[in-house]
């Protein structure tokens, strides 16, 4: 082993890493201007906690910057996908929400903001008591809600208006009593909505993996077989490119084996 080319290899490696932290430490030295585009790009490559950093450093010096702190939410939900445990997810649920929270007081006109909000919001809910659950269905209602009306264009403030759909109209006789209490009636939900949200999703943003899949497993809850296959051979077939897909492929894989 020729000792003096491992040493030079190492020197050259040691300096290289040294470089790269130089680099992001200039980087971070920077404005948001330079922060933001820096984290649009992990955020990409679904490189949360890196974006995150990134984003978080932005907000020190905007405060109050909508764009900036909807970014944060989104990091957030994201990283509670890869939660090790509930305590965990609970604690990144939380930051989310207060994120997107002050996104939405920042600027109220902004579609995306309470897009964040109602998708912190159903993260959370998910492993909320069954009441929680239905208490905050009508807080992700209201926040997707919100998104269409201020840019109709918002796929995926459309894309959470079917899951809300979905969600309500199959929920189970216990879940549809508490709704009924908390609403005051039964919410007017229906998988015929919900198929009417998830083909304005796909309209709108037709790469997008979860919009088809969403729109399948809708087309199925009404019987419509052959269309449910056709948008989940669609969605399977499209390059995987949020964090969810290769798992969401993966149970639209055996829904359609389960229709063979």
């Amino acid at each position: 082993m020729n000792i003096a080319a491992l040493s030079g290899s190492q020197k050259l490696a040691g300096s290289s890493l040294a470089f790269l932290l130089m680099c992001a430490a200039a980087l971070h030295a920077e404005g948001p201007e330079k922060l933001v585009p820096a984290g649009d790009a992990l955020d990409e490559k679904n490189k949360n906690s890196e974006a995150l950093s990134f984003y978080l450093e932005a907000a020190a010096q905007s405060p109050n910057d909508a764009e900036i702190l909807r970014r944060i939410s989104k990091q957030y939900a994201q990283l509670m996908l890869d939660a090790p445990d509930s305590r965990e997810k609970k604690l990144l649920g939380e930051k989310a929400i207060d994120a997107a929270k002050s996104a939405v007081k920042a600027d109220p006109a902004n579609s995306q903001a309470h897009l964040a909000l109602a998708i912190a919001y159903g993260r959370v809910a998910l492993d909320e008591s069954a009441r929680r659950k239905v208490e905050m269905s009508r807080l992700v209602q209201q926040e997707a809600e919100a998104a269409a009306r201020l840019d109709p264009r918002n796929d995926l403030a459309w894309h959470v208006l079917g899951r809300w759909n979905y969600e309500l109209a199959n929920f189970n006789p216990v879940l549809k009593a508490l709704a009924q209490t908390i609403y005051g009636r039964l919410p007017d939900a229906s998988n015929e909505r919900a198929v009417e949200c998830f083909q304005k999703a796909v309209a709108l943003q037709p790469q997008r993996v979860a919009h088809h899949l969403e729109l399948g497993r809708s087309y199925l809850a009404l019987g419509e077989t052959q269309r449910a296959r056709e948008q989940f051979n669609e969605g399977i077939s499209l390059p995987s490119t949020e964090k969810s897909d290769d798992d969401d492929k993966q149970r639209a894989l055996a829904t359609l084996d389960r229709l063979r």
